[in-house]
């Protein structure tokens, strides 16, 4: 007889051996992205887009909503040890303060996305539209964010690092609604992706005020 005790606790390692791995390569692409020269790639390695859809697709390969939550929370968690830990090690003690912060940043959001994946990945019912709409708005808040930063509203300059990613979040958030959520579901979801997108918003303004009060911490 198949012990499921046993099958359920293998799955539970293998999906947090993923979660760790995303982590490590997201924390390896926005080090290295730092480094290249294209606008976009660079762009995206200083985006929160990339950490969005990594804690998503981490929760997803659980297929439960608590195990999506912890999955997604440590694998954006382990994206900001990679990242930080190499400039700690090396005797930037400054950066302390960032790593502590974008750390609980990283395991709150994490595990919002990564229950969002975990809900589509399980829930049969209407909360795989909401998950899904979660965060499409998180993609189209960022990409409002970078907007605002560039001031459009004065003139929009298509080769600007800020303009593209705000182009790959908008294409990107449609994209996944498009593919994600069930053709019959798509106005529903539409309706209520703007309102989540400004909410999400105010988080990107409150992130930006958070990241100003750690850099008086990390330089005074």
């Amino acid at each position: 007889m198949i012990d499921a005790r046993r099958i359920s606790r293998q799955r539970a390692l293998v999906g947090a051996g993923a979660a760790v791995l995303l982590g490590v390569l997201l924390g390896a692409f926005s080090s290295l992205g730092d480094r290249i020269h294209v606008m976009v790639v660079n762009g995206l390695a200083n985006a929160a887009a990339p950490w969005i859809v990594i804690a998503f697709v981490a929760g997803a390969l659980q297929r439960s909503a608590m195990g999506g939550a912890i999955a997604g929370a440590a694998a954006l968690v382990t994206g900001v040890v990679t990242y930080y830990g190499g400039f700690v090690a090396g005797g930037y003690a400054y950066l302390l303060p960032f790593l502590a912060a974008w750390s609980l940043v990283a395991a709150g959001s994490g595990a919002l996305f990564g229950l969002a994946g975990g809900m589509r990945a399980d829930d049969p019912g209407r909360w795989r539209v909401g998950a899904v709409v979660l965060v499409a708005g998180a993609l189209l808040a960022e990409a409002a964010y970078r907007l605002i930063l560039l001031e459009v509203w004065t003139g929009i300059e298509w080769d600007r690092t800020y303009m593209q990613v705000a182009v790959a979040d908008t294409v990107a958030a449609v994209v996944l609604l498009l593919v994600l959520v069930e053709r019959r579901r798509w106005l529903s979801a539409f309706a209520i992706l703007l309102p989540v997108a400004a909410a999400g918003l105010i988080v990107f303004l409150a992130a930006e005020k958070m990241f100003r009060w750690v850099s008086g911490l990390a330089f005074t």
